[in-house]
């Protein structure tokens, strides 16, 4: 019998994998994430070390941990909006990057955002 998980996009139910038929996976680097994303998200997650940080102060998106001030490190460097394939919302580190621990991110990355 297999083993049935929740899509990462839409939540629905797959057997033995991550993603849907609607939301095939595409490598990480034909997205954009490559050597150079991994070195500037480190240093923007050294600047920005905890869950909702983002530059200048801004309101993070779907940070519960900033909402109810805990103080969460950060897992990785998520983008407020997703950049799809758009090399200005990929690399716009001032207004489209965001610290998430990993449950606020998967929380966002569930509902589509």
């Amino acid at each position: 019998m297999p083993v049935l998980a929740a899509c990462q996009v839409c939540g629905a139910l797959v057997p033995n994998g991550t993603y849907c038929d609607r939301h095939p996976r595409v490598s990480r680097s034909r997205r954009g994430y490559t050597e150079r994303w991994r070195e500037e998200a480190a240093r923007f997650r050294i600047e920005y070390p905890y869950c909702g940080m983002r530059p200048h102060g801004q309101r993070p998106v779907m940070s519960d941990c900033w909402e109810r001030n805990r103080p969460t490190p950060a897992y990785c460097v998520d983008h407020v909006k997703p950049h799809n394939g758009d090399p200005r919302l990929m690399w716009d580190r001032e207004r489209n990057w965001q610290s998430l621990c990993l449950i606020c991110h998967a929380k966002k990355t569930r509902a589509g955002l």
